[in-house]
């Protein structure tokens, strides 16, 4: 990565006067090119805060009687440090904010993203080593990235900082919108919903340390949530200003629509479906607006399209490491494992339809996000985790949220392999076979977060199972 390399070889000369070995740790030939370092360097860190995480949850699960006030808004002051703390990170794993810092300088230069990719000698003057390209996110988010090349002229450490401060911002605003629903319920469900979403630590470090730009759409999502109860065109247009930043929360467009129809039944079909309709305006008119500042023409989604070759860490790779093993192919069931997730989403919309209280809402959504990113999507980033999983913070003892938790929990690390190895290994082994420890660790995460009453009926079942199964055996006979 000579971009990269240069930029820390700069950074090296400009402390090596300083009284302390800080200039030898920014070049290349420090310690941490060594495997086992490498490893402990990278997980022993993340691995701290996912236990604690687990923890909290679950004593929090088994806490008999009410959580006080002061205990929720402590367990969201510490993210909110650790997110202040991660801002001077920089981007080691990916370089995401550069292509957004690019893609914004192409239009203050007056070049349209979607269609010119930006030059090597653009990237250049980043710590950047991408092969150029065009862009991939919503146009919102063109918007904002060019607003932010602007006001920092092109400045590396300026553009840095103001794309950190502006997703840390968004990720603590997610935080407090969690805090916020949650309190509408109990202090304990605030609480785990805070645990949830803002002590593992995905959340600072993907939008503070590496600058994603998903908490963008994150919390225009959750103001959406926020505002569904009341009716108004506030929660359509941020659901659309969401949408306009990444493209997938569009699917959330179902638990908008099933939401509302189901708290007018009083009304006709036709005129429930109208007022939805007319409600909704805004929100179409605001997206195609911003849309239309850039498309053209239908290559202006190539860029998106060009990333569904891209397969990793789905729920569906178990089935290729099953058949990997045995030799068979065995598709069918790989599309009923991507189907499961779709099914269980429109399971939870009809529940939604039949019952639309602001709880069903929000399973609804998790479940939707959920076969997004378990079922159409090709590939799973470990950011990808921070779309459900803020929706599953506002019912933290749902048994699918918990689930959703740990494979959030586990996530960066089943990465790994792939980031340290991308080059001369096997696929397999760096992008498949880690789903196997990914989705059995999440699941047994699930389990041993159950609160007590769930685990004693989840411990007799087993109990119990030998039994049933001797009865089975005896009935075959």
């Amino acid at each position: 990565m000579p971009n990269q390399a240069a930029f820390f070889d700069r950074l090296a000369a400009s402390v090596a006067d300083l009284p302390i070995p800080l200039a030898h740790a920014l070049t290349a030939g420090n310690g941490f090119t060594h495997d086992g370092l490498y490893f402990l360097a990278y997980c022993l860190p993340l691995a701290l805060p996912v236990a604690l995480a687990a923890w909290l949850f679950r004593w929090l699960s088994d806490v008999d009687g009410p959580i006080p006030k002061a205990v929720t808004d402590r367990l969201f002051l510490w993210p909110v440090v650790f997110t202040a703390v991660s801002i001077p990170s920089f981007p080691v794993m990916t370089q995401d904010i550069w292509f957004s810092a690019l893609w914004g300088e192409e239009i203050v230069r007056g070049q349209n993203p979607y269609y010119v990719p930006f030059t090597p000698e653009q990237a250049a003057a980043f710590p950047f080593d991408e092969v150029p390209a065009m862009m991939t996110y919503g146009p919102l988010w063109a918007v904002v990235s060019a607003g932010v090349m602007a006001l920092s002229g092109g400045n590396v450490w300026v553009t840095g900082l103001l794309f950190k401060l502006l997703l840390a911002g968004a990720w603590i605003g997610g935080l407090a919108i969690i805090r916020h629903i949650g309190r509408t319920h109990d202090e304990a469900t605030a609480a785990a919903g805070l645990v949830a979403f803002g002590w593992l630590p995905i959340g600072h470090i993907y939008s503070a340390g590496e600058a994603h730009n998903d908490m963008a759409m994150v919390v225009l999502m959750m103001l959406w949530l926020m505002r569904l109860s009341a009716g108004d065109r506030a929660g359509p247009l941020a659901l659309a200003a969401s949408a306009a930043c990444k493209y997938t929360s569009a699917a959330l467009v179902s638990v908008d629509l099933l939401y509302r129809l189901g708290k007018s039944r009083n009304m006709d079909f036709r005129g429930r479906l109208t007022a939805y309709l007319l409600r909704g305006i805004p929100a179409a008119a605001f997206f195609l607006a911003v849309l239309f500042l850039f498309y053209r023409s239908p290559a202006f989604f190539d860029a998106v399209r060009g990333m569904s070759g891209w397969q990793w860490l789905q729920p569906a790779d178990i089935v290729r490491v099953a058949e990997r093993l045995l030799g068979i192919d065995m598709a069918p069931l790989r599309w009923l494992v991507r189907g499961a997730f779709a099914g269980f989403a429109l399971w939870t919309l009809a529940a939604l339809y039949r019952r639309p209280t602001a709880e069903n809402a929000w399973k609804a959504a998790t479940a939707v996000m959920a076969a997004v990113v378990f079922g159409l999507s090709t590939h799973l980033w470990p950011w990808f985790m921070l779309w459900p999983l803020a929706l599953a913070a506002l019912v933290p003892s749902w048994w699918f949220s918990r689930w959703i938790f740990g494979v959030a929990a586990l996530a960066p690390f089943a990465v790994v392999p792939f980031w340290r190895y991308e080059d001369g290994f096997d696929p397999f082994y760096t992008k498949t076979l880690t789903a196997l420890p990914l989705y059995a660790g999440a699941t047994l995460f699930m389990v041993w977060m159950l609160d007590r009453k769930d685990r004693a009926a989840v411990a007799a079942w087993a109990a119990s199972l030998p039994g049933r199964l001797r009865i089975a055996r005896a009935h075959r006979s």
